[in-house]
């Protein structure tokens, strides 16, 4: 039952680093869209820019996440953790203009949410690549 287990949760983080992956692609076709535009109009939009800001590290922390959890390397608990921390609070920048919308938005994304609870306990787990089936896409974490 363990090694079900274990395997489970293999299969579980090789889905979470995938996503992790298009995340931090989707980020930065986000940022690129906005800067296009600016440019485009030659405005400087406050708005587009913090959106862009905040895109911007969220394409870095999903991107190593995903780095972290495909190379093994001991850090990827913390990245992937605080990429799920991403999920749960996406909108949370938008307090500063109107936390009505913020409020309006988690409401409305609760299944972002749960995938980001759902990734903190995933990555919270203790888990040794040994003691599995090898699955593709992801090497081991080294405890040191």
């Amino acid at each position: 039952m363990k090694r079900i287990g274990m395997l489970l949760l293999a299969i579980c983080r090789v889905v979470y680093c995938w996503m992790f992956l298009l995340c931090s692609i989707g980020s930065i076709y986000g940022v690129s869209i906005n800067i296009h535009r600016l440019s485009r109009t030659h405005l400087v939009d406050m708005g587009a820019i913090v959106t862009s800001t905040i895109f911007t590290i969220y394409a870095v922390v999903f991107g190593f996440a995903w780095w972290m959890i495909v190379r093994g390397k001991p850090v990827l608990k913390r990245w992937a953790i605080a990429a799920n921390i991403i999920f749960i609070i996406l909108y949370f920048p938008v307090v500063f203009w109107d936390w009505r919308v913020v409020l309006k938005d988690e409401l409305e994304s609760w299944p972002v949410i749960l995938i980001g609870l759902f990734g903190i306990i995933i990555f919270s787990i203790p888990y040794h690549r040994r003691r599995v089936a090898q699955v593709p896409g992801m090497k081991s974490e080294h405890h040191h």
